[in-house]
């Protein structure tokens, strides 16, 4: 599978609209990997999922952990 196409970005935007207007956890609704599904291509079906869901950017900031509190 190459680039997603339009539809299926359509189709994950508005299912993460849904799941998010049903109230419903986007960790259970969240799209899952399709068997044989290149790393690209989900990665974009998810970032389509979570626009619709209403989360901008799913990836979590960089923290670094040895930082002290204190600095």
């Amino acid at each position: 599978m190459g680039k997603l196409m339009a539809e299926q970005k359509e189709r994950e935007y508005n299912r993460g609209q849904k799941a998010a207007s049903e109230g419903r956890s986007r960790s259970w609704s969240e799209p899952w990997a399709y068997p044989f599904e290149s790393d690209q291509h989900y990665e974009e079906r998810r970032e389509a999922f979570n626009q619709g869901y209403g989360i901008i950017d799913a990836t979590p900031p960089n923290y670094n952990r040895n930082q002290s509190a204190g600095d």
